[in-house]
């Protein structure tokens, strides 16, 4: 179970180590976790995950911004 103070993350499918930088409490999913590359920082895009560490959205550059136009988009569909 992530929290906001995690660090050394592993995310299947994802090379190297992970640490949360900011949490947000979603209707959709729950709490939500924006992690940053242990290694590259802000260097790297950012990855969004749930409590469990499951991995949501990729690629992810404005924080929260992504996630919040990706479920628009998944709403329209």
């Amino acid at each position: 179970m992530i929290s906001r103070n995690s660090e050394n993350i592993r995310i299947e499918g994802r090379m190297g180590a992970w640490y949360a930088i900011d949490e947000q409490d979603t209707e959709r999913h729950g709490l939500i976790f924006l992690l940053e590359h242990e290694m590259y920082g802000d260097d790297a895009a950012c990855l969004i995950v749930d409590k469990d560490g499951k991995l949501l959205l990729d690629d992810v550059w404005n924080g929260f911004d992504d996630y919040e136009e990706w479920i628009a988009g998944q709403e329209e569909e």
